[in-house]
C-alpha cells in the first residue's frame, strides 16, 4: 500500500540576530525573515482538504490572539513557529488561551515554567513549534520546543495524513512521522 501522506516539517529560530523560521509543507517550502522590527511568532494557516495557505502572518505581542476570522474552525490547520523571542515574551493572556485550545500542551507550558522560575537573563531565548487543527476543540497537536542549545531549532516533523469523509471528501489530519 503507498503511502499518501504529505511530510510537514516546521523549523523554528531561538537566534536573536538572524531571525527566521521556515516551513515545509510537501514541496511548498515557507521562509520568513523577521522584519528588522524584531522577534514574531509566526501564525500560518492551512486548509484541511486542498493544504492551500489561507493566513500568514507575524505577531509581536506575546498576550493576543490571533486574528483569524472564520478560519477558527475544524476546516483549517494552525502551523506555529516562533524567530528569535526571549523568555521575556513567552505567551500570555488571550495568545496562550489561544494557542492551548487549539493544541499546544506540555511543551508550552515547559517555557512558561522555565520563564517563570529562571526569567529571561538567565536562558535568553526559547524557540516554539506547533502544528494542529483549529477550532477551539482543545485536542492535542504537535509541538517542539528549545530553550537552551544551539540557536537552531527546535525541527518539528509531522504528516498530514488523507482520510475520506462521507461523501468522498479527503481531508487532511495531522499524525505522527511514521516509520514506514
Amino acid at each position: 500500500m503507498a503511502d499518501n501522506s504529505v511530510p510537514l516539517s516546521v523549523v523554528s529560530s531561538r537566534d536573536t540576530q538572524f531571525l527566521w523560521a521556515s516551513i515545509a509543507i510537501g514541496n511548498n517550502v515557507l521562509v520568513q525573515q523577521s522584519p528588522s522590527s524584531g522577534r514574531a511568532y509566526w501564525f500560518v494557516v492551512i486548509e484541511r482538504s486542498s493544504l492551500n495557505v489561507v493566513y500568514n502572518q507575524l505577531q509581536k505581542a506575546p498576550n493576543v490572539a490571533p486574528n483569524l476570522g472564520s478560519y477558527n474552525t475544524s476546516d483549517y490547520i494552525l502551523i506555529v513557529a516562533t524567530l528569535g523571542l526571549g523568555l521575556d515574551v513567552t505567551p500570555t493572556g488571550d495568545l496562550f488561551q489561544f494557542l492551548d485550545v487549539n493544541g499546544a500542551g506540555r511543551e508550552l507550558r515547559r517555557i512558561e515554567q522555565i520563564a517563570q522560575q529562571f526569567g529571561c537573563g538567565t536562558m535568553g531565548a526559547f524557540g516554539y513549534a506547533l502544528v494542529g487543527v483549529l477550532g477551539n476543540q482543545n485536542l492535542p497537536g504537535f509541538e517542539a520546543s528549545n530553550i537552551a542549545g544551539t540557536t537552531l531549532g527546535p525541527v518539528l516533523t509531522i504528516q498530514l495524513l488523507p482520510v475520506v469523509i462521507p461523501p468522498g471528501k479527503t481531508i487532511y489530519t495531522p499524525v505522527l512521522l511514521s516509520d514506514a
